[in-house]
């Protein structure tokens, strides 16, 4: 069980009230608009794709902001602090992977909304492999990843809720909990697209702050790197020191490769290309969700390195973990107004991006798994009801994971960036872009990259929370690459070259609805 106790002594707690009054008008807007998106939610299309009413630059923020989140709030700084300049190899290909994710997938899924009646990642491929073995292999991969990714987001904002209103981190998790489920059984998707928008812009403007400010606490660039040099010069090399100066540099390309190419295989990235209002709007979307994920990224860049220069120099002593070294620079080392502003908008980002992951796991829920087993709910207002319900499951089996975990939030956000790229990168990015995918190649791809994952990630941090180390030892040893090499690039990789040696030895069963197939050629 994660001993929350020692955690929360490190966090300072703000007593400021401007930090408190930002805190508080957050939560207030952010339950306002929720209550806005209830009465402008009438359907089940409503609810999950906010019937296609989304224009360019709130797309691009919604994009990139469900992207960054908590993970790149609080787990960026911490893996940063943690490694040195491995962890920004995570932040220099997330960029990259907007600009590969909207050219290989943009008007293709929009104009698949158009051509069918598509609300989710599952629908979609249903009609791209006519399989109800996809559909279902889909929606259950959605609701595997969710739990994983929504832990990452309660990780962080147990922290964040104890940092602005000084409750325990145990209350923090679960009031925090209490009050995005709350939010996201009201608003859905409506809800959560502007909150994204409004924290968007709000993270923006604060990473300049705090690059500013980190760059001036740790000395500039030039102290921070004297510091680390002197304590390890790894932290400043190219590749950091996850797992040893060679393994590093393994992990730092695996890394890469899996948020870049793997971005495209982010279902609650890919589906927000439904919302749009229509296809000229796709344009500028891709430059404008790179640059704005470039520039909030200066957040783990500039606070982990400085504050790990500053300890490094015994100019601080270190009093948190890695998990806190985001709130604790932004509370302790920053103005009252920019802490204020800073921990308002991850509190806005961690609901609003934990809304768009209930959303799509609730619906594979109610609507994917059902309909793959021959049994839809064909009453519209009825599935709404139970999409909303299935929220509530995935927020405590959610929970339960944070509480019962001592991982890194930065780690669970890997762990579910991988579940998500094994899964899907094969079966959208290959099959809405090449007309001899089958559904058989889907099938197996999807079941390896699975499994790969849940063996050598899931099942040996459960088997440690159970107390059973000799398995997740013996799991961890059969593992044959270096532990820092993340496991969701071996399963993406793998479950790639299954796609393709499969649907290329069974091309005889290879089939493209005839309305799909002029947008497959694009």
């Amino acid at each position: 069980m994660t001993e929350f106790l020692p955690i929360q002594a490190g966090i300072p707690v703000a007593d400021d009230p401007v930090i408190l009054a930002f805190g508080a008008v957050y939560l207030l807007v952010v339950v306002l608009i929720g209550v806005w998106g209830y009465l402008r939610t009438n359907t089940t299309g409503d609810f999950l794709i906010t019937g296609k009413s989304v224009g360019t630059w709130v797309l691009a923020m919604t994009a990139f902001s469900v992207i960054q989140s908590g993970f790149g709030f609080v787990g960026g700084p911490e893996l940063v602090y943690e490694f040195g300049m491995t962890g920004m190899w995570i932040f220099f290909s997330a960029p990259l992977g907007f600009l590969i994710t909207w050219v290989l997938l943009a008007k293709r899924m929009r104009l698949l909304a158009d051509i069918r009646n598509v609300l989710t990642l599952a629908d979609g491929m249903y009609v791209r492999y006519e399989s109800d073995a996809v559909r279902g292999l889909t929606g259950l991969a959605v609701a595997v990843g969710v739990i994983a990714y929504l832990a990452t987001n309660l990780a962080a904002l147990q922290y964040v809720m104890r940092a602005i209103f000084g409750v325990p981190v145990i209350w923090g998790l679960l009031g925090g909990a209490a009050i995005l489920l709350a939010y996201s059984m009201l608003g859905g998707m409506i809800a959560g697209v502007w909150t994204d928008f409004l924290q968007a812009i709000t993270m923006i403007v604060g990473a300049g702050f705090v690059l500013a400010y980190a760059l001036s606490f740790g000395g500039g660039m030039e102290g921070i790197s004297r510091n680390l040099a002197s304590a390890n010069p790894d932290l400043i090399s190219p590749f950091g020191t996850l797992g040893g100066e060679t393994a590093a540099v393994f992990a730092a390309i695996a890394w890469w490769v899996l948020f870049s190419v793997g971005a495209a295989g982010q279902p609650h990235l890919v589906t927000k290309f439904y919302m749009s209002r229509n296809l000229k709007i796709l344009k500028w979307g891709a430059p404008i969700a790179a640059i704005s994920y470039a520039i909030s990224s200066m957040i783990a860049f500039s606070a982990g390195l400085s504050m790990r220069a500053q300890v490094e120099s015994g100019a601080i002593q270190e009093t948190f973990s890695a998990s806190e070294v985001a709130p604790v620079f932004v509370l302790e080392y920053t103005p009252s107004v920019v802490a204020g502003l800073i921990l308002a908008a991850l509190l806005a980002a961690i609901m609003s991006t934990s809304d768009s992951f209930l959303n799509i796991g609730a619906a594979a829920i109610s609507r994917d798994i059902p309909r793959a087993l021959g049994r839809p709910i064909d009453d519209d207002r009825t599935e709404l009801r139970v999409t909303q319900g299935a929220l509530a499951g995935l927020t405590v089996l959610s929970t339960g994971v944070v509480y019962f975990s001592d991982a890194l939030v930065g780690i669970l956000g890997t762990i579910g960036w991988g579940f998500f790229a094994a899964a899907f990168v094969p079966m959208v990015v290959l099959g809405m872009n090449w007309k001899g995918a089958t559904a058989e190649g889907a099938i197996v791809a999807t079941i390896a990259g699975l499994a790969i994952n849940i063996v050598y990630s899931a099942v040996p941090m459960a088997a440690g929370v159970a107390g059973l180390t000799g398995l997740a030892d013996a799991i961890n040893a059969a593992y044959p690459f270096p532990e820092a090499f993340p496991v969701g690039t071996v399963a993406m990789l793998v479950a790639i070259a299954l796609f393709v040696g499969v649907s290329l030895a069974t091309q005889e069963r290879s089939y493209v609805p005839a309305d799909l197939r002029a947008l497959i050629e694009r």
